[in-house]
């Protein structure tokens, strides 16, 4: 009789069905992977695999290098050598399409720190190791609150790693798996994340992988943050015309220029990720879906979302047409900029009292009725003591 019991793919031990990690090796299990993570390869590569259940599109003649992975155990081990005494291993917080971050404590600064690594199934692929390098180095040119920084970089026995605050909180995509989120609460998610696209286009960076995985809530007030920068691009880099590198991206949050891999894609494509971001907010799914990513990227490229406002008209005119406007096929079409973009949202105004009373208002307002019925209790007593003394 076979065994069909869960095992890891780390070390083998047995799993149980609700395992997110190994507790022997500390290896993530299939439910523990950011399912939108997705950097796309081209089909029959030896690399596809290291990707298994992250969608695929495919793109002719991509050629990474194949890579012997060790095993969770020996990675784990090899980590912990690595990193010395400088950092203390924790846990393990999760793994997206590439890289594993890890909770550990700064022994030397007592401090609870955030460590990104490449995953140990692709350490050896020069294509994502290019990619994690590109994150480290975006990262560091950057400097806005709305972009986790790094205090340090590493590259040491053939680990490339780097070390980042540990923020408490929650991402974008776990809060609208509750359902969707009010217009007002969008606006200001999509206003501060482009704040944040500002900076980074300000130093000729684009993001290119703009999603709700990677927007991340901080603390009880929301505090938005931009994170995984790893497949950003400098927009003044000289690409050669090919239609035959890798498609790199999310396909429900791909601009149509991305969906085509094309060479001279430029920061407006942010944008269009965030008219695609905000859209999956207002509306609950994002502008196009399908059965695979093929048939998503083409729907990008060939097909107009429907109108936010023919669905919900409750929905702020000014606001749903920012983000339709975002949504354009042709870049030229769209905001210029992300800064422009946040203007044009810092203006949308909303009619119901409840959705943009500042904090405090309520408070104000009953204080002020009380004021009154006080004054008005002056006024009667003053009225008669006049009549008595007359």
């Amino acid at each position: 009789m076979t065994d069909t019991s869960p095992r890891c793919a780390g070390c083998g031990r047995l799993l149980d069905p609700d395992d997110q990690f190994c507790s022997k090796c500390g290896s993530p299990t299939a439910s523990k992977v950011d399912p939108e993570a997705t950097i796309v390869v081209a089909a029959g590569s030896e690399n596809s695999s290291a990707l298994s259940g992250q969608r695929e599109v495919t793109a002719p003649d991509a050629m990474p290098e194949p890579a012997a992975p060790p095993s969770g155990a020996d990675f784990n081990t090899r980590l912990r050598h690595v990193l010395g005494a400088e950092y203390e291993i924790l846990s393990l917080l999760g793994q997206g399409g590439f890289a594993r971050v890890y909770r550990a404590r700064d022994r030397r600064l007592d401090r609870m720190v955030a460590i990104k690594v490449i995953r140990p199934d692709v350490v050896g692929t020069k294509m994502f190791v290019e990619s994690f390098r590109t994150e480290g180095i975006a990262l560091a040119k950057l400097r806005h609150p709305g972009i986790i920084p790094i205090y340090d970089i590493r590259e040491r026995e053939g680990l490339i790693y780097y070390v980042m605050p540990f923020v408490e909180g929650t991402t974008l995509e776990a809060r609208l798996d509750r359902g969707k989120l009010p217009p007002y609460e969008s606006r200001r998610i999509l206003s501060e994340l482009a704040e944040a696209l500002t900076a980074a286009h300000r130093v000729k960076m684009a993001h290119l992988d703009i999603k709700p995985a990677n927007v991340f809530l901080e603390g009880d007030l929301g505090k938005v943050l931009l994170m995984d920068f790893g497949t950003a691009m400098a927009v003044t880099e000289v690409v050669e015309e090919s239609s035959g590198g890798p498609v790199v991206g999310t396909p429900e949050y791909m601009s149509p220029e991305q969906a085509r891999g094309l060479p001279d894609i430029d920061h407006r494509s942010d944008i269009y990720s965030l008219g695609a971001l905000g859209y999956r907010m207002l509306m609950g799914r994002p502008p196009f879906s399908g059965r695979n990513a093929t048939e998503i990227l083409e729907k990008h490229v060939t097909e107009a979302p429907v109108p936010i406002r023919d669905v919900n008209p409750t929905i702020p005119k000014e606001f749903a047409d920012a983000i339709m406007h975002c949504l354009e096929k042709d870049p030229w079409d769209r905001f210029s900029t992300a800064k422009e973009l946040d203007g044009v949202l810092q203006g949308v105004t909303f009619r119901s009292t409840q959705e943009h009373v500042a904090p405090g208002a309520a408070s104000s307002g009953v204080h002020g009725t009380i004021v009154a019925v006080i004054a008005v209790v002056a006024l009667l007593v003053g009225l008669l003591v006049g009549v008595a003394i007359g």
